[in-house]
C-alpha cells in the first residue's frame, strides 16, 4: 500500500509536522525565494525535530495547506545544502510527492540520539509548532533519559495488525485530522516499520493498542488496592478492603482507571458563603496527572512490576516501577 500524502495540506502544524513556502509574498507578485534561504528554514525545523520527538517538514505547502509547490528552478542540491546546515550530519529522508498538480518535497527525521546543531552555532528544539532555541546540555540531558525508555521501540516479531484494536487506530487518526489508514499511521508515527513489504510493530504499538497487551508485557496495566484506616498493615492485620486489576491498552488504560478510582476518593462538606458545598477530598487535576506520569514514566523494562494506586483514608499513592 502506497503512502497517501493529502493529511500533509489538512493536519494543522505542531510537534511533528511545519510547512514550508518557497515564495516571498511581501510584494504585489509572489516571486520564489532565494533557495539558500529555505534551505536554512528547513534545516532549523528538522534540527529542531531530531533534536525532539523528530518530524516531517513539507516544502510548497502554505501555512494554510494551500499548494503552492516547489519552483522548476529549485533543484534537488537543497538536500544538500541542508545536509550542510547540520551538526552532526543528520540523516534524514527526502521524498518527491505531487499534490494538486504541483511538486512538493517531503523532509522526514526520526528522533536522533546526538544532539544537532546549526552551524550558526544555535541549538532548537522543537515544541509545539516553534523551533526555540534551547541549551545544549538540556537537549542532552532529555536525550539521555529517552535512551532509557527505548524499550517501547523495539520491535515484537510475532506481533501483527491482526492484534490490534484497529478502531484506537482510527481513532488517533481522526483526532490529528489525518486522512490515512491505520497501517499508515502507525508508520508514520513511528510506532511500526515496513520492511520486505512486511509490517513490524514495536512494543509501544501493542501497548498502546492491542486487544490484549498483556500477552507481550505481563505487567503493563495498573491496580487499585483499597486500605481501610491511614496506615498498610500486613500478615495477621492485613487490611486491604478491596483490590482491582485494570488491564486495558494505554490508549484506554487511563480514562478506565479515573472511573475505577472516582467511587473511592471521599467527599467533604465545606461552608461557603452559609452553605454547605461538597467537593472532592483530593484536586482532580492533582491525582489524574499522577496516573498520567505513572503511566508515561514507569521503565517498561521491568516486567515483574506494575503500577499501583494505593487509596487508604487519608491519602493516595501512586506508585511506578522505574529503573
Amino acid at each position: 500500500m502506497g503512502m497517501t500524502w493529502g493529511w500533509l495540506t489538512t493536519q494543522s502544524e505542531g510537534q511533528f509536522l511545519e510547512r514550508k513556502s518557497c515564495y516571498d509574498r511581501t510584494g504585489k507578485t509572489p516571486r520564489p525565494r532565494p533557495i539558500k534561504e529555505v534551505a536554512r528554514d528547513v534545516a532549523e525545523a528538522l534540527a529542531a525535530m531530531a533534536n525532539a520527538d523528530g518530524g516531517t517538514v513539507v516544502l510548497g505547502i502554505e501555512d494554510d495547506g494551500t499548494v503552492s509547490g516547489v519552483p522548476d528552478k529549485y533543484t534537488e542540491t537543497i538536500w544538500r545544502q541542508i545536509q550542510d546546515l547540520i551538526r552532526p550530519r543528520l540523516n534524514f529522508r527526502f521524498a518527491k510527492v505531487e499534490l494538486e498538480g504541483r511538486r512538493v518535497w517531503v523532509f522526514e527525521t526520526d528522533w536522533s540520539a546526538e544532539v544537532h546543531q546549526l552551524t550558526d552555532g544555535r541549538y532548537l528544539l522543537r515544541v509545539g509548532s516553534q523551533n526555540l532555541p534551547f541549551p545544549a546540555r538540556d537537549i542532552e540531558a532529555m536525550k539521555r533519559s529517552r535512551l532509557e525508555r527505548v524499550t517501547e521501540m523495539q520491535f515484537i516479531p510475532d506481533a501483527t495488525l491482526a492484534d490490534l484494536d484497529l478502531a484506537l487506530v482510527q481513532e488517533l487518526a481522526n483526532k490529528s485530522g489525518m486522512e490515512l489508514q491505520p497501517e499508515e499511521i502507525l508508520v508514520h508515527y513511528r510506532l511500526a516499520e515496513k520492511v520486505n513489504g512486511q509490517l513490524r510493530l514495536t512494543l509501544a504499538a501493542v501497548l498502546l493498542f492491542a486487544r490484549d497487551p498483556t500477552r507481550w508485557h505481563p505487567r503493563c496495566g495498573i491496580e487499585l488496592i483499597r486500605w481501610e484506616g491511614t496506615e498498610r498493615r500486613t500478615g495477621a492485620e492485613l487490611n486491604i478492603v478491596k483490590r482491582i486489576r485494570i488491564e486495558a491498552p494505554l490508549v484506554r488504560l487511563i480514562e478506565e482507571v479515573y472511573r475505577a478510582i472516582q467511587p473511592f476518593i471521599p467527599e467533604r462538606q465545606r461552608l461557603v458563603d452559609l452553605f454547605f458545598e461538597e467537593r472532592w477530598a483530593y484536586p482532580a487535576f492533582a491525582w489524574q496527572e499522577a496516573i498520567v506520569n505513572a503511566v508515561a514514566h514507569r521503565d517498561y523494562r521491568l516486567h515483574g512490576l506494575g503500577i499501583e494506586v494505593h487509596l487508604l483514608d487519608d491519602r493516595m499513592e501512586v506508585w511506578t516501577p522505574a529503573s
